[in-house]
């Protein structure tokens, strides 16, 4: 009976550790030169589906994605994009096909993101709010 209990708080453990993880804090963030201070989930949205090619202030964007399966792609895309990943692949290849547009640029995971962002002024991303240090700016805090 105690080996039982065990397990069973083992496990419950566990699923709130996982819980907790997958429902991790993720945000918007730039360059930390970049003078723009906020941005709106339309501005985001209209970015990341490649319909705005410029900061709201005018200046040029360049959009940084997470590889797919990341749970910060999947928060990301759902609460701002309002897409899943199919919707999302379906979008791109249907607008590449036709030669009117290409997806954001496929960095990788939280600390590439951040890096990559760091390293271009244009630039914006996204990533769990952990990987934020000092050489990026939070635009947006997701819900």
């Amino acid at each position: 009976m105690k080996n039982l209990n065990k397990m069973i708080v083992a496990g419950a453990l566990a699923l709130y550790v996982g819980v907790t993880t997958a429902a991790a804090d993720v945000v918007v963030i730039v360059n930390r030169d970049n003078p723009i201070a906020t941005l709106s989930k339309e501005d985001a949205k209209r970015i990341y589906l490649g319909k705005d090619k410029s900061f709201p202030n005018g200046e040029k964007v360049r959009p940084a994605d997470q590889a797919e399966g990341n749970a910060a792609r999947d928060k990301f895309y759902a609460a701002v994009v309002e897409k899943t990943d199919a919707q999302i692949k379906a979008y791109w290849s249907q607008l590449i096909f036709t030669g009117k547009g290409t997806p954001p640029d496929m960095i990788g995971g939280d600390s590439a993101v951040k890096k990559w962002v760091a390293e271009h002024k244009s630039g914006i991303g996204y990533v769990d709010a952990s990987a934020v240090d000092g050489s990026v700016k939070v635009l947006m805090r997701l819900p």
